[in-house]
């Protein structure tokens, strides 16, 4: 679905850094009942410090098992992080037609306590089991997994770039995207423009494994994504990563993340990614 072109990524990559060189040497079965028993633990010395509870969204069948979302508050209303959990189950039997892009989309509703501390409005995870262009960069099977701000509604309302190519055009301004991300050329139906991190490992010789994507459409930031390998969550590692940061965000005094993660509960054999390290801005 997504419809970077590579040379045009690559073109751009090496100019830039042609010229900047020396400057960079529910609840189970119930959304409504709020808290499970089993909270969500990251794997960090942090969270292991900190009381807090866990609010999960609605089971959704995903694969051979099931996915929902979740956070974490702590007892005096701070969010600490919002994420995905997948039992092993949904890693199998996924959809294999790369066209069928409905059958391979899998939206992850929130608990409203998630709306009301983050900018989040719903979650979508994306499976692409040949990967997507540009080939030779992401054509590994991986998942998207979309952290929108706008609604479902708004979501799908997003046209493919041919019908309005201005609103994929229409750049936030400048600040509510970090520096060194590149705005891929055209777009995607109910999703939008997507900025790749020209930082990231990808775009520096080494073979993409996981990486945070932003998006945008008609001059706002609607949404963000850990684009992640089915190889790495497969493997069950433990990963951090920092998400560089813009100098803007909208709407404010709501909880942003300034990292994602990705780990594996050997305890009750689950998957799990999150945005966290959690800051008011």
């Amino acid at each position: 679905m997504k419809k970077l072109s590579f040379v045009a990524l690559m073109l751009v990559a090496s100019v830039f850094f042609a010229c900047q060189k020396e400057n960079i040497n529910s609840t189970a079965r119930n959304e409504s009942e709020a808290v499970a028993s089993m909270s969500v633990h990251i794997p960090d010395a942090f969270l292991s410090e900190t009381s807090f509870n866990t609010f999960y969204g609605p089971e959704i069948q995903m694969g051979n098992g099931h996915a929902r979302s979740w956070i974490n508050v702590t007892h005096d209303n701070k969010a600490l992080a919002i994420g995905v959990e997948m039992t092993s189950g949904a890693l199998e039997n996924l959809p294999q037609d790369p066209n069928d892009f409905e059958a391979a989309t899998f939206v992850l509703p929130l608990h409203p306590t998630a709306k009301d501390l983050m900018p989040y409005d719903h979650i979508t995870i994306n499976w692409n089991v040949h990967g997507h262009e540009p080939p030779g960069l992401y054509d590994l099977p991986h998942f998207d997994f979309h952290f929108y701000k706008i609604s479902i509604a708004e979501q799908l309302a997003i046209p493919p770039y041919e019908i309005a190519p201005a609103l994929f055009d229409n750049e936030p301004p400048a600040g509510y995207i970090p520096p060194l991300y590149f705005k891929g050329p055209g777009g995607v139906p109910q999703m939008g423009a997507h900025w790749v991190d020209l930082l990231s490992p990808e775009f520096n010789g080494q073979i993409f494994t996981q990486t945070f994507i932003y998006g945008s459409y008609n001059g706002e930031v609607t949404f963000y994504e850990p684009m992640i390998t089915m190889a790495v969550i497969q493997s069950g590692a433990t990963i951090h990563k920092d998400i560089r940061q813009p100098l803007y965000f909208s709407p404010t005094n709501k909880y942003y993340a300034t990292r994602y993660s990705i780990w594996k509960d050997e305890t009750n054999n689950r998957h799990y990614m999150s945005l966290d390290e959690m800051v008011l801005r």
